[in-house]
């Protein structure tokens, strides 16, 4: 009966999960993402989750990015987030916010977040100037954490994203608090130091690339060896060059501020994750640790049993075979069997110790939840920003090892900001 109940786990938990994309769902999209294809990117996204709140978001980021305007599944989102929005508060996040989905998942405050300042730069780019103002209010607000005294979470990049925000829609003064604030959270960065100090000329622009093509989770096993959250913590790794970047226009050459710091939102992310659902993550995941170490334990002895006995068939043929030679006066005969004997226990052992290996090369892969975290992938790494005094032509990126592969959309706005991609990639 216990092993009947844990195959019906396991399917339950299999079929609750087929429905969810997975890395390997977005395999050919991160593809042509990092080759720069943005087009291509979009048409190759999963199909599986099409109106949540993953795909939604990953789509009108990566359609912004190509130039496009359509931002009617983004608004719907927004506003159905504003009435799921939640705040809570722990011994180690102090406070927070989140947003639960009705496919079940839980958006993260830099997720949110952006997800506002992304709607009102779509405003921007079509020229509906006032309703990007309420966008970049209402995210002003959740990063300002006016709900709360201590905690709340802040962020240097979606500080200059929200800045970027502001000047698209004239409003110098408000962009300014975001660039000083930005300061404040990052006070080595001279590049942002440089913003608050400098005015932004009316025939000037503004430069935001996003750069490399996005942090990946992978399992990262815990020294402590608790048989359940051990198991099962992750970190984020990145994969681009953080190349120094220039923007080229005619005869002019501008050097591009590299800022890092995106890595915050995923850590977030994790930490956040494990606060608001712990016991229930941890419920499904005792769910496939144990049906999974039942199947592997099953696997493993019969491995091991049939190793047993074909080690013991091969030492008995040895023996055989000595007992021949000995009747036959045959020393060789005798030497032979005694060979076989030996390589008998040899290539049993072997097998055992073998068939050990693969149990926990299988359990292993079975439990590396990180193919199957969810997130909203094709954030940057890191940005280049920087401004030039006046109108960019016909701009170009590069880098001082050589060309890179980059997408530049048009500027937007009454003080012209131009967005870019850089997957940053390339070797040096």
């Amino acid at each position: 009966m216990r092993i009947l109940a844990l195959v019906a786990i396991t399917v339950s938990f299999a079929i609750q999960c087929s429905s969810l994309a997975k890395r390997q769902d977005y395999e050919a999209s991160l593809r042509a993402y990092e080759s720069g294809d943005l087009s291509k990117t979009i048409s190759l996204l999963p199909s599986k989750e099409n109106k949540g709140f993953i795909s939604v978001l990953e789509k009108a980021h990566l359609s912004f990015l190509n130039g496009g305007t359509n931002y009617k599944d983004l608004e719907s989102l927004a506003e159905e987030s504003k009435e799921r929005l939640r705040f809570s508060a722990t011994r180690s996040l102090k406070s927070f916010f989140y947003l639960e989905s009705e496919d079940g998942y839980y958006a993260s405050e830099a997720e949110i977040i952006y997800l506002h300042i992304l709607l009102g730069l779509y405003y921007s780019r079509v020229e509906e100037y006032d309703k990007a103002k309420i966008q970049a209010r209402y995210a002003g607000n959740l990063l300002s954490g006016e709900w709360s005294a201590e905690g709340q979470f802040d962020d240097p990049t979606l500080r200059l994203l929200l800045a970027s925000l502001w000047l698209s829609t004239g409003s110098k003064e408000e962009a300014m608090v975001d660039f000083r604030k930005a300061t404040q959270l990052k006070p080595q960065s001279h590049s942002i130091r440089s913003l608050t100090s400098e005015t932004f000329p009316a025939d000037g622009e503004f430069i935001f690339i996003f750069g490399g093509p996005g942090a990946e989770p992978s399992m990262d096993p815990s020294v402590n060896l608790n048989f359940i959250r051990g198991l099962r913590n992750l970190k984020f790794q990145t994969s681009g060059k953080q190349s120094t970047l220039l923007l080229l226009d005619n005869n002019k050459t501008l050097s591009l501020s590299l800022e890092k710091g995106t890595l915050g939102w995923y850590e977030r992310h994790l930490i956040r994750d494990n606060e608001i659902s712990e016991l229930i993550q941890d419920s499904k995941y005792f769910q496939l640790v144990s049906a999974t170490a039942l199947k592997e334990g099953t696997k493993g002895t019969l491995k091991i049993t049939g190793s047993v006995l074909v080690g013991a068939a091969i030492v008995a043929l040895g023996a055989g075979i000595v007992y021949l030679g000995a009747e036959a006066s045959s020393e060789e005969l005798a030497a032979a069997g005694i060979t076989i004997m030996i390589s008998g226990f040899k290539l049993g052992s072997e097998w055992v110790d073998q068939s050990i290996e693969d149990a926990k090369t299988n359990i292993k892969e079975d439990l590396d939840i990180s193919t199957e975290y969810r997130y909203v992938r094709f954030f940057p790494e890191y940005v280049w920003i920087g401004k030039s005094k006046s109108k960019l032509n016909n701009p170009k990126l590069s880098s001082q090892h050589g060309p890179v592969t980059y997408h530049l959309t048009p500027a937007i706005g009454k003080i012209k900001v131009r967005f870019g991609f850089v997957p940053d990639l390339q070797k040096p």
